[in-house]
């Protein structure tokens, strides 16, 4: 009987839980497209300056996904198809985008070709004209190229391991009759292979396309005065303009182009899902080593500017973190550690980012029962898309609409806002692991439980928690990176630890911002690291 009644009071609120997630993101979303309708106002809006950050967006989203999957795609072919020193090592890092916040790649590139950047300061001494006010000869980082090579190359391992996962799982019929026929390799890559693959490069291509579409803290940080995405637009128009309405009409663009681009993301991943039937592999044609000097200059052509653009800033951000003063020393973590607010930091990382990972990961365990429950043969794929609109919706509007709602931000908020957008994240892991389970087994539940709700307690619940607890981590990981909302919400004496690095970075304190980053990324990596064994 006890149970019977604690199972109804958890089921009561968890349902409330995920009833409450979603009216947040309605309310907010609604609160921050109301000045529209504002019918006297001061605003100096006009039609061109909502085109022009819209088009230097989607311009700005395009360029990087093309980088991305250029790279991400030509490396999955070698870690898809060939043994060579450092495989392992690589797809390691494909967790960077996910799990690695974008302010310390920011970071890392400005420490690596930034004007005093190490790459400028080698030139200059490798030519003989250090000391003499020559001009840094790398300056393409505070400009349109420097910002699309950051986000292409920040983005190109997600590419890079959901196309190595899929390439692996190839049948190898086609492949083989090909073959026979006298196909060469390229023409089998263009004439089956790509086609194989088409709907895991689409989908990952609308993935990077709607991260970089929302990028913020790099646009930012690099980003000319005479050029602005929709998300700096918005944050602008709230924070140093204070012109709502005009900050509205940004936020009301950005979700519009945005939904478009999350409809075709939302097509071709159902479609990624319906080729995913195959029957046999190809075998482990990853220990095959480089089949000839054209594969090797290939090899080259992809991973040297691989290693410039992508481990470079990596690893700059390590090393500046054990550099102070022109000397190696642990004295940067010495200084950080003994400032009392990078332990406030942490711990509001800590409290804040596990409550908000707890609240998405509730809420995407109802939803994902429900759909199961009421869609088991997957014949309403609109139930499915569902989480896919907060995709549609950035970090920076959902925060502009509490500014508005409230106009004081709070640690409550922040909770409110990443779990509100963080639930489709966790909805995916669990509801992937959800298909998995046997109809039959279901049935089979339902026929011997009392109620609906005990079939899930002492059957779902238990097959599915490595899925939750992964869940959990992933949540957790991309909460405790999160810069954007605390530094749109701006809430009095209270920061994280990605809004304390943030500021670090900001007042030119980069060997303390390494030394806390290098921290804050420790703790996103493990989490995330988690979530993935557990998957």
């Amino acid at each position: 009987m006890f149970f019977k009644v604690f199972r109804r009071v958890i089921t009561a609120g968890s349902v409330f839980i995920f009833i409450s997630l979603c009216l947040i993101f309605v309310l907010f979303l609604g609160e921050a497209l109301t000045p529209l309708t504002a019918a006297q106002s001061t605003s100096s809006f006009s039609l061109v300056s909502v085109v022009r950050p819209a088009w230097y967006t989607i311009k700005i989203a395009a360029v990087s996904t093309v980088i991305a999957l250029i790279f991400g795609t030509a490396a999955a072919f070698f870690t898809a198809n060939r043994s060579f020193f450092g495989r392992r090592f690589l797809l390691v890092f494909s967790a960077v985008p996910l799990s690695v916040p974008p302010l310390l790649i920011a970071l890392g590139f400005v420490l690596a070709f930034g004007t005093g950047g190490t790459l400028n300061r080698l030139i200059l001494v490798l030519t003989g004209t250090a000391g003499t006010g020559a001009k840094p000869p790398l300056g393409f980082l505070y400009s349109f190229w420097g910002i699309v090579i950051v986000q292409g190359f920040y983005n190109f391992p997600l590419v890079m391991r959901l196309c190595t996962d899929v390439w692996q799982r190839l049948p190898c019929d086609e492949a083989d009759a090909a073959r026979l026929l006298g196909a060469s390799e390229w023409k089998l890559f263009r004439t089956v292979t790509l086609y194989q693959l088409a709907p895991t490069i689409a989908s990952s291509a609308m993935l990077v396309f709607l991260y970089c579409f929302f990028s913020f803290i790099i646009v930012l940080l690099f980003g000319l005065a005479g050029g602005t995405t929709l998300e700096v637009a918005v944050y602008r128009s709230l924070r140093a303009s204070l012109d709502f309405k005009q900050g509205a009409f940004f936020a009301l663009a950005e979700t519009l182009i945005a939904l478009c681009f999350v409809l075709l993301y939302a097509r071709f991943e159902f479609s990624g899902r319906r080729s995913a039937g195959i029957a046999r592999k190809c075998g482990k044609l990853q220990g095959r080593k480089l089949q000839n000097p054209k594969e090797g200059l290939f090899f080259a052509a992809v991973f040297i500017p691989v290693i410039l653009f992508f481990f470079v800033p990596l690893f700059s951000v390590s090393a500046n973190a054990f550099i102070y003063k022109k000397s190696l020393s642990f004295a940067a973590f010495g200084t950080v550690l003994s400032r009392r607010s990078f332990w406030l930091s942490l711990k509001n990382t800590v409290w804040t980012s596990a409550l908000s990972a707890a609240l998405a990961v509730i809420g995407a365990c109802v939803y994902a029962v429900f759909v199961r429950a009421v869609d088991p043969f997957k014949t309403k794929p609109r139930l499915r898309l569902v989480p896919l609109v907060p995709m549609a919706v950035s970090s920076i509007v959902i925060g502009f609409g509490m500014i508005l709602f409230f106009r004081r931000g709070s640690p409550l908020f922040l909770i409110a806002a990443q779990s509100a957008l963080g639930w489709p994240l966790a909805f995916r892991y669990i509801s992937s692991a959800m298909d998995r389970i046997p109809q039959s087994t279901l049935n089979a539940a339902r026929l011997l439980s009392a109620d609906f709700s005990d079939s899930v307690f002492r059957i779902q619940l238990p097959l599915l928690r490595r899925s939750i607890l992964s869940a959990f981590g992933f949540c957790f990981a991309a909460a405790s990176a999160d810069a954007s909302l605390p530094l749109i919400l701006s809430i009095p004496r209270f920061e994280t630890l990605a809004l304390f690095t943030y500021r670090l970075a900001g007042s030119y304190r980069f060997n303390e911002a390494c030394a806390a980053g290098s921290i804050l990324a420790l703790l996103t990596i493990l989490f995330f690291i988690l979530g993935d064994r557990l998957k």
